[in-house]
């Protein structure tokens, strides 16, 4: 979970690992050149480099286009169609 945090003079994101058996926390701070980026963008850049460091799959927040399951589905509702017109003539 990733959570922003304001200090005084740098902006902090504090992601908790609690998973984590080595580490309870990471804390990384945003670079005052990108500290106008916007919060979800900031904190999917954190999320990413929380996961390369603790190889924690959880944190990943990069879902793949699965376009078999896409394909597979429109096919099934395409059939299901189909068969619900053959069945009300």
């Amino acid at each position: 979970m990733a959570v922003m945090l304001k200090g005084i003079n740098k902006q902090i994101i504090e992601i908790k690992c609690t998973e984590n058996e080595c580490f309870d926390k990471i804390l990384l701070f945003v670079n005052a050149n990108n500290s106008h980026l916007h919060p979800d963008i900031l904190r999917k850049n954190a999320v990413d480099i929380a996961s390369a460091i603790t190889g924690d799959k959880m944190f990943s927040t990069n879902r793949k286009f699965n376009s078999v399951a896409v394909i597979s589905t429109i096919i099934g509702v395409a059939m299901l169609v189909l068969l619900l017109i053959a069945l009300c003539m």
